[in-house]
């Protein structure tokens, strides 16, 4: 593995917690080394003394740093869903002094899912809530992370953070329709990522397609160009593609368009559950 450390990362143990300790400066520049740090302290927090027993956590030390762009604030956004992930509580430490980091972190909602705390010394006394947090769901924070003027935050102008779209599948429940779960941004990047799904599952033979978009779902680009084509492929052959709940933006497109009988099921789950059951 190529060797991406960043000078002025430190990692050393305190109170059973990794402390990882920023460099002065966090920018896209440094971005791979500093994310290779986090996970490497995580998964050394996750495994723990005596197979996890007592294990402490992660902090993450932003010290004196600077954001010269918002990379910061999608790493520590990452770090917390891995962590849940892992199982293991993430802390950070910004100084009073860092007003720039903390106003960043309240804006975007970071500060709500990552306790901060004003030094290493509280953030590793602080006992460890016994407990997993539940589920936490960053889609919303990447979302306000993205939509932050640098202004907002003394942030200096950066390029557009790296597009993510989460895609999901799961069974309809009538043994027939298949549901494509989607959360994140719809851009350039991720929307060929969506119909190359798309066409493998329909590739296997799966042809009643429900396309079920996250309420805080991100929409830069068009996506109706890659659904009308799956879709016509899939009515072809007596299936079909429908689109329930829709962001409002996407609903506005197909409105105006008329395409809203388009992305209708050829049949309604509901009527195929109540036809299957027994008079």
């Amino acid at each position: 593995m190529k060797d991406t450390t960043v000078a002025g990362l430190s990692i050393e143990t305190r109170r059973g917690f990794i402390v990882l300790g920023l460099p002065a400066q966090i920018s896209w520049q440094n971005y791979a080394g500093i994310r290779e740090g986090v996970s490497r302290a995580l998964s050394l927090a996750s495994a723990g003394p005596a197979g996890g027993a007592g294990r402490g956590g992660v902090v993450v030390d932003f010290g004196d740093a600077v954001l010269l762009d918002a990379a910061g604030l999608v790493l520590l956004a990452r770090a917390e869903t891995r962590a849940q992930l892992l199982g293991c509580p993430l802390r950070t430490v910004v100084p009073a002094l860092s007003a720039h980091v903390r106003r960043a972190l309240q804006l975007t909602g970071l500060s709500r899912l990552v306790p901060v705390f004003a030094d290493v010394a509280s953030a590793t006394a602080a006992p460890v809530a016994g407990g997993g947090a539940g589920e936490v769901d960053t889609t919303h924070v990447l979302d306000a992370i993205r939509a932050l003027h640098p202004g907002d935050a003394g942030l200096t102008p950066t390029p557009p953070a790296p597009s993510e779209l989460m895609i999901t599948t799961t069974a309809a429940g009538d043994g027939d329709h298949t549901v494509v779960h989607l959360s994140g941004m719809l851009d350039e990047v991720t929307v060929p990522r969506l119909g190359d799904t798309l066409t493998q599952l329909v590739e296997a033979n799966l042809r009643h397609l429900m396309v079920r978009m996250h309420d805080r779902l991100g929409v830069r680009c068009d996506p109706l160009p890659i659904l009308l084509g799956i879709r016509w492929r899939v009515a072809a052959e007596g299936g079909c593609l429908s689109l329930p709940a829709l962001p409002a933006k996407l609903r506005r497109i197909i409105d105006r368009e008329g395409l809203g009988s388009v992305f209708t099921g050829c049949r309604s789950i509901e009527d195929r559950l109540l036809a299957a059951e027994p008079v």
